[in-house]
């Protein structure tokens, strides 16, 4: 899929920056533009499409794994999505 266009939140920007995982959540960021459904769909199918999702980053370096949740939206065009949330993952399984 292209078009789609992802944003980080500021408070998920924040975070990531406290955790040393600016360029994972930028190298995620750029991956959700290519491929805006990855990870588990969180809640039920919504009629108008919007979807609440979760992803994870592994593990690297002195990066921790990353449980990272997103929307998408397809509608209006272009299609969205915003990564909401990013917190230490508790390494459970998704």
């Amino acid at each position: 899929m292209t078009g789609v266009v992802a944003a980080v939140t500021a408070r998920a920007a924040q975070r990531a920056k406290e955790l040393g995982a600016e360029q994972a959540l930028e190298a995620l960021r750029q991956e959700l533009e290519l491929v805006p459904r990855l990870g588990v769909l969180l809640g039920p199918f919504r009629q108008d499409g919007l979807e609440v999702r979760k992803t994870r980053i592994e593990p690297a370096g002195d990066v921790p794994g990353l449980a990272v949740a997103y929307v998408y939206t397809p509608a209006p065009p272009p299609p969205t999505v915003a990564i909401t949330s990013v917190t230490p993952d508790d390494g459970v399984p998704e």
